[in-house]
C-alpha cells in the first residue's frame, strides 16, 4: 500500500488545532473595544433623534391647540352655534333660549337677537332652538351646529316619557348623520335639594343609554345653573363630525339676492 502515512484531520475539526488557528477569525480587543464604542454612539444618536422628533410633535400640536381654541374664542372668533332640541313636545325650549340670550347678553331690556356677544364668558354664541314636529329643519339645524344641548324636562310621570316619537325619530337620524357635541339639559327639576338630586339621577338613570358615552347632564333652570354651564361651555373644545370637513355647510343671519342686468343676467347672493 502507498502512500503518505502522515496523520491528516479534517478542517472542521477543532480537536488538534492550535490555539491560534482556532482564534484567527476573532476580532482583536482593540478593535471590539473600537466597533463596540460606535454602535453605542449611533444608538445614543438614534435615540436623542427620537427624542427630538417626539419633542418636536409635541410642540407643534400644543401650538395648533391652542391657535385652535384662540381661534373659535373670543369676541372676534366665529360664533359657536348651540342648538336646544326638545326631546318631547311639553319641553319649552323658547324660554330656555331666552334665558341663555339674556345671560350672554349686556342687555337688561328688549329684545334679543339670535346671536350675541358676551363680554363677561369673551364669547361669541348663536343659540338655535329646534321646532318639534319639523323634521327637516331639525336636520338643518343639526348640520350648522356646533353643540347640540337636548332638553328633557322633569315633570313626565315615567321614564319613557322623557323622549316622545318625534324625539326617538329625530335622535336616530343625527345619528346617522353624526353627532357633534352633546350636552343634556333637564328642566323643571324640584326646588328642595334632594328632591332635586333624585330627579336627576332618575333622568340621568333613563337617559343615558341613548346618548354617546362623554354626554353629561346639565340642570338649566336657574340663572346659575347657566352660569356654571357657559363657564365650562367656554373652555370646552368641541368635537365636529368627520363629514363636516369634507362638506361644509353655511348658516347665514340674513341674505340678499341681487340681479344685476346690465351687460348679462347675472345674480349675486350676499350673506351675513
Amino acid at each position: 500500500m502507498g502512500g503518505s502515512r502522515a496523520q491528516v484531520n479534517k478542517p472542521h475539526k477543532t480537536r488538534f488545532s492550535s490555539k491560534s488557528s482556532r482564534n484567527i477569525h476573532k476580532i482583536s480587543h482593540k478593535d471590539k473595544n473600537r466597533t463596540a464604542k460606535s454602535n453605542h454612539n449611533v444608538a445614543q444618536g438614534a435615540r436623542a433623534a427620537r427624542l427630538q422628533r417626539s419633542k418636536m410633535l409635541r410642540e407643534q400640536k400644543k401650538e395648533a391647540l391652542l391657535k385652535e381654541k384662540r381661534a373659535s374664542s373670543g369676541s372676534a372668533g366665529p360664533p359657536r352655534v348651540i342648538l336646544l332640541f326638545p326631546l318631547s313636545v311639553s319641553v319649552n325650549v323658547s324660554s330656555l333660549a331666552e334665558d341663555i340670550l339674556r345671560l350672554l347678553s349686556a342687555d337688561v331690556g328688549g329684545a334679543f337677537s339670535s346671536t350675541v356677544v358676551s363680554s363677561e364668558y369673551k364669547l361669541r354664541a348663536t343659540v338655535l332652538h329646534a321646532p318639534h314636529g319639523d323634521l327637516l329643519s331639525c336636520m338643518e339645524m343639526a348640520k350648522v351646529a356646533d353643540l347640540i344641548a337636548f332638553v328633557a324636562s322633569a315633570t313626565e310621570q315615567s321614564t319613557c316619557d322623557y323622549i316622545d316619537s318625534f324625539g326617538s325619530q329625530c335622535l336616530s337620524v343625527f345619528r346617522s348623520l353624526g353627532l357633534p357635541s352633546t350636552v343634556v339639559f333637564i328642566r323643571d327639576l324640584p326646588t328642595e335639594l334632594k328632591r332635586r338630586n333624585d330627579a336627576k339621577k332618575i333622568i340621568t338613570s333613563g337617559l343615558t343609554s341613548e346618548f354617546p358615552e362623554d354626554c353629561k347632564f346639565y340642570p338649566a333652570d336657574t340663572k346659575d345653573d347657566l352660569h356654571k354651564f357657559m363657564w365650562l361651555f367656554k373652555e370646552q373644545r368641541l368635537t365636529t363630525p368627520h363629514w363636516r370637513n369634507q362638506r361644509p355647510y353655511l348658516i347665514a343671519q340674513k341674505e340678499l339676492l341681487n340681479y344685476c342686468n346690465f351687460f348679462m343676467n347675472f345674480t349675486s347672493l350676499g350673506v351675513a
